[in-house]
C-alpha cells in the first residue's frame, strides 16, 4: 500500500494467512477481491495492470494455487503488464525437502516472468516488494514473483518502509527525431503502425497530431486497435488474422515503417511473409523502451529507446514541412477500411457481427471491451468503432477464459464505466465462476455469447488444413440461461443479430449490475468473411 498499490486479488490459501489477517487490518483502504479460481484472479490483475499500468496484485497459495495462476502471468508477460503474483510459499523448515504442495518458483516461472524472488527472512519483505515493483514498472514492463514462506508472514520484526517507487521515463533522443524527419523527407509511401502498452489519452492525442501534420495512414498491431480514434481519416485499420488486403499489399509496398511502441509477431507479418525481412526498397524505424527487442523480428535502419510517452509529444512538436505524394494513397487505403468494417453479407446465415455494431450504439460512450481466445474476437476488433484508449481488453496470446475475469477487473478499475465482454461459448465456460463477482458488487458489466455449439477457432483451421476435421470440436453446452439464472443475473436468448439492441436495452432497465445476452450464431459462419463452405471451396 505504501507504493500505491490499494487492490488485490486472491483465492485465499492457508499459506498466506498471515498476509490475509495484515489486509484484514486496513479497515477497508485494500480492497481484496475474492475469486473463485486461481486462474480468474490471475487475470483479474492483468487486466487492472494493462488498465492502470500500477501493477496488478494476484495473492495465491503454494502448489496448487500458484499453477492454477500461471496463465494470468504468461498474459502478463507476453502484453508486458506490470503485475506482481504474491505466493504463499512452504515454510522454511520444508523447503526442498518435499514439503506439501511445494513447487520450486524459479524454475516454474522463469520463463513466463521478469524476475521471480523468494523471501528468506521477514526483515526483507520491504525491500523484495519494492524491487518486484521497480522491476515490474520498469523499462517493458512485466509479470514478476515473489514467493513468501508461510511462517516468515507470521513472524513480527522492526521494518523500515522504502519510498514509493516511481517509474523511470525514456525519452528519445534529439537526433533520432531529427532521422525520422528525414526519412519521412524521402518517402512516398509511409505508414506508421502502433503497438505496446502505456499509451494514454495525451500521447495518442500527440500521435494523431503528428498523423496530421504529414497526413500519414495510421495502422495498429493485433489487438491494439484502441490506440488511435477509429473515426480518424488517418487510421488504416489493424494487423491481425483476418486483415482487410489493402492493408497489407500497402505494407509489403511501402518504403518506410514507422513501429512506434510496439513489436511486430507472426501475427502481423503474416508468419513472417513481409515487413520483417530487410528490404532495399524500405527503411524501418522502431521505437521501443527496450534495446534488445530490435533485431528480434525487424532490422531497423533507425531504432529509438524511448518510452511512447515522451516519443508522442516529440512527434506531436515536429514542424518540419515535407513533401507529402501520399495523401492520395493515404485516402484509400482510409475508403478500404471503411468498406471492410461492414458485415460480409453471408445470405440467409446471419452475420453476428451486425449484432457487434448495432450494441455499440446503444452502450455509453467509453464501455471497455474485453475479448479472449476463439473466432469471436474477430468480429470485436473488426466491427467495432474504437474511440479512445484504454478501451479494449483482448491480449496478444488469445487465451481462453479471459474477457468475463477481465471485464469485471475493468468495472473495478472504472467505476461508473461499463464494461462488454465478448466470448464464445468454449471460452466464456472457462471462467464463468468469476460472475459471483460482478453479481456481489453490482457492477455494470455486460456479457455477450456468441453460441454455435463448436470450438469455432479450432474448427476454422481442421477446415484450412483439412486435418481432423470435427474431431475434438463439437460442445456439449447446459443451459446457459438456467446458467445466468442460477447467478442472479438477468439474461436473454436471441436468435437473430438485430434483436440485441432492444434485448440490452430491456435487461439494462432491470439492473445496473451484470447482465447475459446468448446469441445463437450458425456454425457455418466461421469468421468474419468467409462460411465453412468458403472455406472448403478454396
Amino acid at each position: 500500500m505504501e507504493h500505491g498499490v490499494s487492490r488485490g486479488f486472491c483465492v485465499p490459501g492457508e499459506s498466506f494467512l498471515g498476509l490475509l489477517d495484515a489486509l484484514g487490518d486496513t479497515d477497508g483502504a485494500f480492497d481484496l477481491v475474492v475469486c473463485r479460481h486461481e486462474g480468474g484472479a490471475s487475470y483479474m490483475a492483468e487486466a487492472y495492470g494493462r488498465q492502470t499500468s500500477k501493477p496488478g496484485l494476484c495473492l495465491v497459495t503454494r502448489g496448487p494455487g500458484a499453477c492454477n495462476a500461471m496463465i494470468g502471468v504468461s498474459t502478463a508477460f507476453q502484453e508486458s503488464t506490470p503485475m506482481i503474483l504474491i505466493i504463499g510459499h512452504v515454510s522454511t523448515g520444508t523447503a526442498q525437502r518435499f514439503g506439501f504442495q511445494e513447487i520450486d518458483p524459479r524454475a516454474m516461472f522463469a520463463g513466463t516472468s521478469k524476475w521471480v524472488g523468494v523471501v528468506e527472512r521477514a526483515s526483507d519483505i520491504p525491500h523484495m516488494i519494492a524491487r518486484a515493483i521497480r522491476i515490474s514498472i520498469s523499462g517493458r514492463p512485466g509479470p514478476v514473483v515473489l514467493a513468501v514462506p508461510d511462517d516468515v508472514l507470521v513472524e513480527h520484526v522492526p521494518v523500515q518502509f522504502t519510498p514509493p517507487i516511481t517509474r523511470p521515463v525514456m525519452c528519445p533522443a534529439p537526433d533520432a527525431i531529427s532521422g525520422l524527419t528525414e526519412m519521412l523527407g524521402r518517402a512516398k509511401t509511409p505508414l506508421v503502425i502502433l503497438g505496446g502498452n502505456g499509451w494514454d489519452a495525451r500521447s495518442c492525442a500527440d500521435v494523431e497530431a503528428f498523423a496530421g501534420h504529414f497526413d500519414l495512414p495510421v495502422a495498429t498491431t493485433f489487438r491494439r486497435n484502441d490506440l488511435i480514434d477509429n473515426r480518424s481519416r488517418h487510421y488504416v485499420g489493424s494487423f491481425g488474422p483476418v486483415p482487410h488486403p489493402g492493408l497489407i499489399e500497402y505494407a509489403k509496398t511501402s518504403d518506410l515503417v514507422i513501429l512506434l511502441g510496439g513489436r511486430l509477431s507472426e501475427i502481423e507479418t503474416g508468419r513472417y511473409a513481409y515487413l520483417c525481412a530487410p528490404e532495399p526498397h524500405r527503411e524501418l524505424v522502431h521505437a521501443a523502451p527496450l534495446d534488445d527487442e530490435f533485431g528480434e523480428v525487424l532490422a531497423p535502419d533507425l531504432a529509438i529507446s524511448t518510452d511512447v510517452g515522451p516519443l508522442a509529444e516529440a512527434l506531436a512538436a515536429i514542424s518540419t514541412q515535407v513533401d507529402i505524394v501520399w495523401s492520395g494513397a493515404r485516402k484509400t487505403l482510409r475508403e478500404t477500411y471503411e468498406a471492410y468494417r461492414q458485415p460480409v453479407d453471408f445470405g440467409e446465415r446471419p452475420n453476428p457481427g451486425v449484432a457487434v455494431g448495432l450494441l455499440q450504439n446503444e452502450l455509453p460512450e467509453g464501455t471497455i471491451f474485453t475479448g479472449g481466445a476463439g473466432n469471436t474476437t474477430h468480429f470485436l476488433l473488426r466491427h467495432i468503432e474504437y474511440r479512445q484508449p484504454g478501451t479494449l481488453l483482448a491480449p496478444l496470446s488469445g487465451p481462453m477464459g479471459y474477457a468475463v475475469p477481465a471485464a469485471i477487473s475493468a468495472a473495478m478499475g472504472s467505476p461508473g464505466t461499463e464494461a462488454c465482454a465478448y466470448v464464445g461459448d468454449g471460452c466464456f465456460f472457462m471462467n464463468p465462476q468469476e460472475l459471483v463477482v460482478a453479481v456481489k458488487r453490482q457492477l455494470p458489466v455486460t456479457v455477450v455469447m456468441f453460441n454455435n455449439g463448436i470450438y469455432g477457432s479450432i474448427r476454422m483451421h481442421q477446415e484450412l488444413t483439412k486435418t481432423a476435421i470435427g474431431v475434438a470440436t463439437t460442445l456439449d453446452n447446459p443451459d446457459f440461461q438456467d446458467l445466468a439464472k442460477s447467478f442472479g443475473i438477468p439474461s436473454a436468448r436471441i436468435t437473430a443479430p438485430t434483436e440485441i439492441a432492444k434485448t440490452y436495452r430491456d435487461l439494462r432497465a432491470k439492473t445496473p449490475g451484470p447482465i447475459f445476452i446468448e446469441l445463437m450464431t450458425d456454425p457455418e459462419v466461421i469468421n468474419t468473411q468467409k462460411t465453412i463452405d468458403q472455406i472448403r471451396e478454396v
